[in-house]
């Protein structure tokens, strides 16, 4: 009878070095990936503002970081800063996911313009056939429009240096 009142401390006690076990022996995570790495950027029905040109007609033969973003989402700020540093050296391309034109251009006005242009995804299903998980999502393409990575989350100045240096050290970007 009296070990009846121990058991919430033994399963306690059990749970606590179950977790303490996860934490002290757990592997780096591996970020996560894309079926399109190293292939061609899909054939995607998205345009600019004006409907003027589609982004591969945009893109073709061109080194180019493109950027998924909505005015809507909170890390898209935070990593804004991040863009807008290095819109002068690379060619920072935007997707606006499922967000309206008037969001995007007052989001831009606000916190200044890092991309040489603008595509419209207001459904969200073209960059859900991108691979998008959630925004921001940013991907680096060579010239040959092949994606060489695919950086999931709001990217900082140090992973954005880390991979630029990687896949571009030998590409003219501007």
């Amino acid at each position: 009878m009296n070990f009846i009142k121990y058991i919430p401390l033994i399963f306690f006690v059990t749970i606590s070095i179950f977790f303490y076990n996860k934490i002290k022996y757990k592997k780096n995570l591996e970020p996560l990936s894309s079926a399109l790495i190293k292939k061609k950027f899909p054939q995607l029905n998205i345009y600019g503002i004006n409907n003027e040109v589609d982004i591969n007609s945009y893109i073709k033969n061109r080194s180019v970081i493109i950027n998924i973003f909505a005015s809507w989402c909170g890390p898209c700020r935070i990593e804004h800063k991040v863009l807008k540093r290095f819109s002068t050296e690379y060619n920072i391309i935007g997707i606006a996911y499922k967000d309206s034109q008037k969001n995007i251009n007052n989001f831009l006005d606000d916190l200044g313009n890092p991309y040489e242009k603008v595509f419209f995804d207001s459904s969200g299903i073209e960059s859900i056939n991108l691979g998008l998980y959630g925004v921001p999502e940013t991907f680096f393409l060579d010239k040959e429009s092949i994606i060489l990575y695919k950086h999931v989350g709001p990217i900082n100045e140090e992973e954005f240096k880390k991979i630029t240096s990687k896949f571009f050290t030998n590409t003219n970007l501007r």
